[in-house]
């Protein structure tokens, strides 16, 4: 077992033209930094402004040292992260978007939780709690709890991006560009389909809660209003089978 002391981990804010609410969400970061450090976890900072409209660059000016700034101009929360996972140094690292909340122990419980698995471990809260316009609590699920569906995940989405993982899970399975002028988008239930695919593991820890906003502009629903489709992965093309079928 490894000394979840000895694992350092990048927490990541994308902000793109949140303004105000991108400084509750990172706010929300500085909480669970906190108390992460305050359990002898090396933490490290950074906020990904990706097209960044002027208010929502102006609330990130002047933060302290001990926070990174990368500034992109990709226009797609699948390449941030990306850039973000090639940029950083540590060993795990922990997504949040710009619009939505951590519950406090969450990097805490994550942390320590990755640190008693393997780097093919991805981490998920138990509980999203949707509001602003909504209020719904989406229970998570693992991929060994026995009502997990394989079939499910090629139709549905069962986990979102803001999940903590190794750096090196991200490194050998990058996200995906949206297209959504194209009609492809759902970059992160893209991503769920891959890592599955590659034998990586999703599971939920304990006691720990994503608060997500739903925005009416948001890009899941403007995906889904244009009746956007995931792009095809091995998983979903049932390749598996078709070799099965030849194997008999």
């Amino acid at each position: 077992m490894t000394d979840n002391k000895n694992l350092s981990v990048e927490l990541v804010l994308t902000a793109h033209a949140e303004g105000a609410m991108a400084a509750v969400s990172y706010n929300s970061l500085l909480q669970a930094a906190t108390y992460a450090e305050s359990q002898g976890i090396v933490v490290h900072k950074t906020v990904c402004l990706d097209k960044p409209d002027n208010h929502t660059r102006i609330i990130f000016e002047g933060l302290p040292e001990d926070t990174k700034i990368i500034e992109t101009d990709f226009g797609d929360q699948g390449l941030v992260r990306n850039a973000a996972a090639e940029a950083s140094q540590c060993d795990l690292i922990a997504f949040l978007d710009g619009d939505d909340l951590w519950g406090e122990n969450w990097v805490h419980k994550a942390h320590a939780f990755l640190s008693e698995n393997d780097e093919k471990t991805i981490a998920h809260p138990e509980f999203n709690w949707f509001f602003q316009g909504v209020s719904s609590v989406l229970i998570g699920i693992s991929q060994d709890d026995p009502q997990f569906e394989l079939d499910f995940l090629r139709f549905g989405n069962y986990w979102d991006a803001m999940c903590m993982a190794y750096t090196s899970a991200h490194l050998a399975v990058p996200y995906c560009e949206r297209q959504i002028k194209e009609g492809f988008a759902f970059e992160d239930w893209h991503w769920n389909c891959e890592t599955v695919w590659r034998g990586f593991n999703h599971q939920v820890v304990k006691e720990t809660i994503h608060f997500k906003r739903r925005r009416e502009n948001s890009q899941t629903l403007e995906a889904s209003g244009t009746k956007s489709l995931m792009p095809a992965t091995e998983l979903t093309s049932f390749q598996h089978l078709t070799k099965q079928t030849k194997a008999a």
